[in-house]
């Protein structure tokens, strides 16, 4: 059975601009959002959301990073 996209039929015609073994990141320019796909779960957001949702994850992904360089190494198995 073919899955629809129930945005089709609105006229949202999101284009990919980004994409990895984990997701997508996608365009629309009919509803000025941005589709960021992980697996199933689709998220729209304002481009503005998606800036501050990306610098939010560098952010931590920068702390996670000085955390772990930081750890004993005891401690460092504990994330594994």
């Amino acid at each position: 059975m073919e899955q629809r996209n129930p945005e089709d039929g609105a006229g949202c015609r999101p284009r990919t601009v980004a994409q990895g073994a984990l997701g997508q990141v996608l365009v629309c320019e009919h509803c000025r959002q941005v589709h960021l796909q992980v697996g199933a779960l689709t998220l729209r957001l304002t481009p503005e959301a998606f800036e501050e949702l990306s610098e939010m994850t560098l952010s931590a992904r920068r702390g996670l990073q000085a955390r772990l360089a930081d750890a004993s190494p005891a401690a460092s198995a504990a994330w594994h």
